[in-house]
């Protein structure tokens, strides 16, 4: 169906940058629900009253009031959100809050409650990417590419071997193997040491062995760390096998892939702050760009995508930043620890430099969006 809508729109005039944008909306708009609902559901956790949820700033496009009184609204521009609670730190004062109130005040609960809170946002799109990932595990499997080989390169010694596109690999140095995953480790464990290839070419359904002897190559991994690896010069197909698994294996697939991603964003993150590898971030522009190709792919890459556009988004909003969740987590615990509140002329400070930086973030992510998204589309 989403394929099917995708070639609709991009094969009409403009259609592929409607198709981008609807793509971006969807993706966005589900991920900062997530991330309000997650502060929302924590404040009704602990009592505090919640005037307003909205999907996106600015002018309201529709709204309703629910039960207990709060408005929820979508507005016009949809690059974020916001919860906006009752006697909320900075705009109420506790001893301004009225006494038939107190009950239902942000600014008057605890500490760790007023933590809780403001935690629970990131918190929810964590636990969003992992849903994703167990649910694709445990409804759609584990997709596993074939030791096909879909491409061959030339002058490398898969070609020089005879080794043709669309050939399986079954067995290296004895060991059966059927998927992907399985052929790149015993390649390069071997290193240049010469391996004895079994391959079974379909056009003419026949098996024969051969004799590969990997070439040694210099490469850059995802964080843009040079390696040194061993390559036989063939990449992988377009053939896959679904490996289903049960319920806990899914969680437990959930955990280790939200885990490793998380971990993977903070060793980029840092080696780009260390000056180890170019700074080479996405604003909207590249997120709306990328969702329009992952929807083109089909609900399950969108899924996959979005979870982890959600892991990022719940990290970047623990970063110790004035103005983010991070930083209002700081300026708690440190009231915490001082056991009074941090002065509003601090925190005032604070949200000035916080606001700076990422008024500064947002132009040099459109700037590479401007590079990477709008130039390519000009010239081509």
């Amino acid at each position: 169906m989403l394929e099917q809508l995708a070639t609709m729109f991009t094969t009409m005039p403009g259609g592929a940058f409607i198709w981008s944008l609807l793509a971006f909306i969807i993706v966005v708009g589900v991920l900062v629900f997530v991330h309000e609902m997650g502060h929302y559901l924590a404040a009704r956790s602990v009592g505090v009253h919640i005037e307003t949820f909205s999907i996106g700033f600015g002018r309201e496009i529709f709204g309703w009031n629910d039960k207990v009184g709060t408005r929820w609204r979508v507005a016009i521009f949809p690059l974020g959100g916001y919860v906006k609670m009752y006697g909320m730190t900075g705009e109420m004062k506790p001893h301004e809050v009225p006494e038939d109130r107190k009950h239902e005040a942000f600014v008057l609960k605890s500490v760790l409650r007023r933590m809780w809170v403001v935690f629970a946002g990131p918190f929810a799109n964590f636990v969003f990417a992992f849903f994703v990932l167990a649910a694709m595990m445990y409804t759609v499997g584990e997709r596993r590419a074939y030791s096909t080989a879909g491409a061959v390169v030339a002058e490398m010694p898969a070609a020089q071997a005879g080794v043709q596109a669309g050939d399986h690999i079954t067995e290296i140095n004895g060991y059966t193997i059927k998927y992907w995953d399985e052929l790149v480790p015993l390649v390069r464990e071997q290193g240049s040491s010469p391996l004895t290839v079994k391959i079974y070419r379909p056009s003419t359904d026949i098996h024969t062995y051969v004799s590969i002897k990997p070439k040694k190559v210099e490469v850059k991994n995802i964080l843009g760390e040079a390696q040194t690896v061993y390559q036989i010069g063939i990449r992988a197909g377009d053939t896959f096998d679904r490996i289903s698994h049960g319920f806990i294996d899914s969680a437990i697939f959930g955990v280790e892939k939200t885990y490793q991603q998380t971990s993977l964003i903070l060793q980029a993150l840092w080696r780009m702050i260390t000056g180890q590898m170019g700074a080479d971030i996405g604003g909207p522009l590249t997120i709306g760009k990328v969702a329009g190709e992952q929807a083109t792919m089909g609900i399950e890459s969108l899924l996959i995508f979005m979870a982890f556009i959600s892991i990022n988004l719940g990290l970047i909003n623990l970063f110790p930043v004035p103005v983010l969740d991070g930083g209002h987590l700081v300026y708690f615990a440190l009231e915490g620890i001082l056991r009074r509140p941090i002065t509003e002329k601090i925190q005032d400070m604070g949200n000035r430099i916080g606001m700076g930086l990422l008024i500064a973030l947002m132009l040099f992510a459109f700037y590479k969006d401007i590079l990477n998204v709008v130039m390519p589309f000009l010239q081509g």
